[in-house]
């Protein structure tokens, strides 16, 4: 029988025996199961499971009827309610014949006698709400769109009408497509108009209004800034996201004026300006430093005017309303128009929004009303009515429930202080924008970005043919800043370009919405992952109540958030880390968290303990009522989820547009146009290191790049970017900027900085970063000189700047300030292409008005045979099929550019600019034998040796258990433990009880054995293939009440890579032969031999003893898992399963 089909048996057969969420949990993995099986290989990449579901009943052709039931079913799984044993019965049947259609096998007469023998009876099925119909498009004429609700109205489609207002949708329509229709009317077509519609029809909506792909959320800011003088176009959106990142005082200055409005009202008569400029700077310290032509006298000037503006409008507003119901800088999430945004200032009853202005604005000046009859201009007006209606879809408002208004900080409260009407149309325009640019990006993910490259013009954006001097003189330049290039590109430019941004494009979308449920996480799980999964997975944190308020400045507005954690639930296992960005808001206690109906605080954790998290607010609120201590009886409590941005597929696409600009010479380099240079003749200014001088040599001679390959244990950071590091600073006047891709790979360069007592400053977030770099951030710089000259003097002489790459993509101001003569970049195998070749083709305009690099060579330092980057795309959309990307060896989006560097040396036959460290220092001889053999078979690794890899035995003392297990754990550094299967369909299948009993036993043994040797951070720990395995091996762990293992790291593999325990434990985990897909995810073919990353990072985290356990049959079919298991039992280092 099918897999599938036994867990619905199951399922059937437990359904008086577990909890209602129980059931409905089993019943859902089933479905998200089925769906992943339908799906592989289709390079879909469909987010919900409505859309999946919809898919593959189209594609497998079910019957309408079926397909009601099925969805039917869908929605009930999602949450926790009890249905009654005939319903619950009904939707085992709805996902028996959605298992049949994806499988194509038949229904196993057992279980067809244990379900009903019909359908459910159409009139149980919900019915709709005309306020808000989600839907998914079937067809279209010109006339209607015909589409399926998610809930109600059986098998019966609905004709929307789409003439009019509307008929802009008919262009942008797909099969599948999913709307938002909202404030609807619906009527039963007459005889008429009947004839003229589909047989199945139930009925004609008219529109108010419509939300094309509603999970897919811009942010209004970004929607407002499309309304230019010379119109509004979905291309001008494009174009903002190629655009630079700008940085002037305009900006600052809105900034600034951000936080004085903040100021004002927290502190009241209290409000210090100074304190608060003093805060900014330290804030934005990059941003001024690097500030062009900044003039510190008028922007003084400036915002001490604006300050004393605003101390006035604040008194008009709450002369009216009330001051202490005041909120500062909400967050919102609205689902239902697919947006969200930060509204800079509101109160909590929705009586008063209001949206702040910093700059000029000309109607005011001139005293005259803009397009729409008002002074306000148009991008602001957009902004404010988005922010408008997003209050009101989320929290059901009338439209006269608020008062809206728009500061213009610059005039006083007389001129500056408009309150601003609901306008509809503009309203339903900005709505429209939205939908044209979110099909816009849905196009160019599906169809490449080569389909609207010829589009973007000024022609194209210029919807409304201005051509003023205005528009030609300071417009027109903006543009064509962008578009000119796209013009010039050479075929090979182009065919990259667009390869690389569609790419971006994908993965941008799979962040948005997500590939498959359960195989990859998005910022719409926020509201369509059931609540009992996100509790599972450790992504919310649900009932907590306010422990502690805090000021971390001296302006006393609480700010950092000391919340008491209840129990989360038998097994939890929180995904959170310190420095993680967070969404905090209130729910009531007898509701379920949701984030489209709350106001949502942004915030940083500041830390994490089994019974409290500390999380520290973007913006403090002084308001008590916001954040209140908690008190018994209070109903009120917080829940915390992960935030999400569009930074990175942003940022990707700006770099991008960076490279394609940047000096030929550094894109025929990357392009492999012209190959990298060397001077021979240079060599190094003294000997470091015999392992390692003969490739420093080599790097100090390369002058455009070099490729350093770090097999686990050689010591790539400590040694080899150290000596690097040091051989370019005896140079005088050259400068390094240090990057990795995660904060833990930049605290361990800022520790190697330290050991070798080398100045630097990091550029981060302190929360994100270990506490011992906090000296050297560059908010604590601003303490030590808190003058702008001064800070400027300390960016350019510190000769070292590190950083994450993602956080120097977002703040390229350094560039700016500082050239470099060397760029070191750690971990660069984990960094996808898109992410990395705008840092390395940053340029800047020099002295002599050229273009020049702000980078004169660099270094990509990283193993290709570790884990790589992470994408979520399906792996036939990213591969490349044209010659001319292939023949510059890009044959695929998802490998890295150090991997891609790699190939092209490999090809061209040269050795010159790529070293590998051979001497490893981690694993004993007999450890690594197995993974040198499979993993680094070219490499030729050797012990450098430590003392450790040149012991005989293990030393672990005698603790008077003489089994076989005993003998194994003292004989062998290689062990296998076979596990049983132990499935049960109330257990998720990423648990294994069995291994995780083997796992603690052989802890506890290992801990015994160590003696007062043994210390919890250095001599063992744990790796799974799953977070939920983690849970289940502590409950074993703690059942031997030894509270040293309870330290004891216990990790995903991706979590370990980096670090290393005398003994490693590996758990496999893994049940099913569906699951070794995963499993095996991450592997990839060199030189004819598979290499299998996950599982190489696991095995060379272990100095003396690697242990594993797993199920040899499961296993046994992968070749690799194969090898291993008949490697290890032919050193004898297995335990026959009956010896357990």
């Amino acid at each position: 029988m099918n897999y599938l089909y036994s867990r619905i048996l199951e399922i059937v057969g437990m359904r008086n025996a577990v909890k209602p969420a129980t059931l409905n949990k089993m019943a859902h993995e089933t479905l998200v199961l089925a769906c992943h099986e339908g799906l592989r290989g289709t390079g879909q990449a469909y987010g919900n499971l409505f859309s999946q579901v919809d898919y593959l009943c189209r594609r497998h052709h079910v019957r309408l009827a079926d397909r009601v039931q099925i969805q039917a079913m869908r929605r009930h799984t999602n949450g926790s309610e009890e249905l009654g044993d005939e319903d619950f019965l009904y939707d085992m049947r709805a996902l028996s014949r959605f298992v049949s259609a994806v499988t194509g096998e038949a229904v196993p007469g057992e279980l067809l006698r244990a379900l009903p023998a019909n359908d459910r009876p159409y009139d149980r099925v919900e019915g709709v709400d005309v306020r808000y119909v989600r839907c998914i498009v079937r067809e279209w004429d010109d006339n209607y769109i015909y589409v399926s609700a998610e809930r109600g109205l059986a098998a019966q489609l609905l004709a929307v009408d789409v003439s009019g207002d509307f008929a802009y949708l008919r262009k942008m329509m797909r099969e599948g497509m999913q709307l938002n229709l909202l404030d609807c009317k619906m009527s039963t077509p007459d005889g008429a108009v009947c004839r003229t519609l589909p047989e199945g029809v139930a009925c004609v909506v008219m529109l108010g209004l419509v939300v094309v792909e509603p999970d897919y959320l811009i942010d209004i800011s970004s929607i407002a800034a499309c309304f230019k003088d010379y119109g509004h176009h979905p291309l001008t959106y494009t174009i903002e996201r190629m655009s630079p990142k700008a940085n002037g005082s305009p900006i600052l200055l809105g900034n600034l004026a951000g936080a004085v409005l903040d100021g004002v009202v927290n502190e009241g008569d209290g409000f210090d300006l100074a304190r608060t400029i003093r805060s900014n700077f330290a804030e934005k310290a990059l941003e001024y430093s690097a500030c062009a032509g900044f003039d510190a006298a008028g922007f003084k000037r400036d915002i001490i005017a604006q300050a004393g503006n605003i101390r006035q409008a604040v008194d008009v507003m709450f002369g009216e309303y009330d001051r202490r119901r005041v909120v500062l800088e909400p967050s919102f999430i609205c689902e239902k128009l697919g947006l969200q945004g930060r509204v800079d200032m509101m109160t909590t009853d929705f009586s008063l929004l209001v949206e702040q202005k910093s700059g000029k604005n000309w109607n005011i000046e001139s005293g005259r009303n803009g397009s729409h009859g008002s002074r306000q201009l148009e991008p602001h007006y957009v902004q404010l009515l988005l922010y408008y209606g997003v209050l009101r879809y989320n929290f059901n408002l009338g439209f006269d429930r608020t008062d809206i208004r728009l500061l213009y900080s610059k005039y006083p409260p007389a001129n500056g202080l408009l309150a601003v009407a609901f306008y509809r149309n503009l309203f339903r325009e900005a709505v429209k924008l939205r939908n044209q640019i979110v099909a816009t990006d849905y196009m160019i993910a599906g169809s490449g970005f080569d389909k609207v490259l010829p589009l973007l013009t000024p022609d194209t954006v210029n919807t409304a043919g201005l051509d003023s001097e205005f528009y030609q003189r300071w417009l027109l330049p903006r543009i064509t800043a962008v578009t000119e290039p796209l013009k010039g590109l050479t075929p090979l430019e182009r065919e990259y370009f667009c390869s690389m941004v569609t790419f971006v494009y994908r993965e941008q979308l799979a962040a948005k919405v997500g590939s498959q449920e359960g195989v990859s996480r998005s910022m719409a799980d926020l509201w369509n992952m059931p609540l009992t999964e996100k509790i599972e997975t450790g992504n919310i944190y649900v009932g907590l109540t306010i422990k502690a308020k805090e000021c971390s400045g001296d302006g006393g507005v609480p700010d950092i958030i000391t919340l008491s954690v209840p129990g989360q639930g038998e097994g939890f296992l929180p995904n959170f880390r310190r420095g993680d960005t967070v969404y905090l808001y209130q729910y009531n206690k007898d509701g379920e968290p949701d984030v489209r109906n709350s106001l949502l605080y942004k915030g940083g954790i500041v830390s994490i303990r089994t019974t409290e998290i500390t999380v520290a607010l973007v913006n403090g609120q002084k308001n008590p009522e916001i954040f209140k201590v908690h008190e018994d009886g209070d109903n009120a409590v917080y829940a915390i989820e992960h935030a999400g941005g569009d930074s990175a597929g942003g940022g990707a696409v700006r770099g991008l547009h960076e490279f394609i600009t940047a000096p030929a010479d550094r894109r025929d380099l990357l392009l492999c146009r012209r190959e990298p240079r060397r001077d021979a003749s240079v060599k190094l200014a003294r000997a470091y290191n015999e392992a390692y001088d003969d490739i420093l040599e080599r790097v100090r001679q390369s002058l455009d790049y070099f490729l350093l390959v770090g097999p686990p244990g050689t010591g790539k950071t400590s040694m080899a970017i150290r000596f690097i590091v040091e051989e370019e600073l005896a140079r005088a006047g050259t400068s390094v900027l240090l990057m990795a891709y995660t904060n833990r790979a930049v605290d361990e360069l800022c520790a190697m900085l330290d050991d070798a007592q080398i100045d630097y400053i990091r550029i981060g977030n302190e929360y994100s970063a270990d506490p011992r770099c906090k000296p050297h951030l560059l908010g604590e710089a601003v303490k030590a000189c808190p003058r702008l000259d001064a800070m400027k003097e300390r960016i350019r002489s510190v000769r070292v700047i590190t950083g994450t790459t993602s956080m120097l993509v977002s703040r390229p101001f350094i560039f700016d300030i500082k050239h470099f003569t060397l760029a070191v970049v750690d971990e660069a195998s984990q960094i996808l292409e898109p992410n990395i070749v705008g840092l390395l083709a940053a340029h800047r305009t020099d002295g002599s008005g050229r273009q020049a690099c702000c980078i004169d060579k660099f270094v990509l330092t990283g193993d290709h045979k570790q884990l790589p980057a992470v994408v979520q795309q399906d792996a036939g959309e990213s591969e490349i099929s044209s010659r001319q990307l292939r023949d510059i060896c890009l044959d695929d989006c998802r490998d890295s550019l150090f991997e891609r560097l790699l190939r092209v040396e490999r090809n061209a036959g040269r050795t010159a600019f790529v070293g590998v460290l051979r001497r490893h220092g981690r694993m004993h001889p007999e450890v690594a034998d197995f993974p040198c053999r499979e993993f680094y078979h070219d490499e030729h690794l050797q012990p450098v040796p430590l003392p450790h890899q040149s012991e005989i035995a293990l030393d672990y003392a005698d603790i008077g258990l003489h089994d076989a297990l005993d003998s194994l754990l003292r004989t062998h550094r290689m062990i296998f433990l076979p596990s049983r299967l132990c499935r049960r369909p109330d257990v998720s299948d990423k648990v294994n009880t069995d291994e995780a009993a083997i796992v603690a036993e052989v802890l506890r043994r290992v801990r015994l054995m160590m003696g007062s040797a043994f210390t919890p951070e250095k001599s063992v720990g744990v790796i799974v293939p799953y977070r939920n395995q983690i849970a289940v091996i502590r409950k074993e762990v703690e059942r031997f009440g030894m509270p040293e293992l309870e330290s004891v790291s216990i990790d995903t593999v991706e979590r370990y890579q980096g670090s290393q325990r005398d003994v490693i434990i590996y758990s496999f985990t893994v049940q099913n032969a569906w699951q070794l897909e995963f499993l095996a995810a991450s592997c990839f073919t060199d030189a004819g031999r598979v290499i299998d990353r996950k599982l190489n990072v696991a095995l060379t985290r272990a100095r003396r003893q690697m242990i594993m356990t797993g199920n040899v049959g499961v296993l046994s079919s992968n070749p690799v898992f194969s090898r291993l298991i008949a490697y290890v039992s032919g050193n004898g280092g297995m335990l026959a399963i009956h010896e357990k």
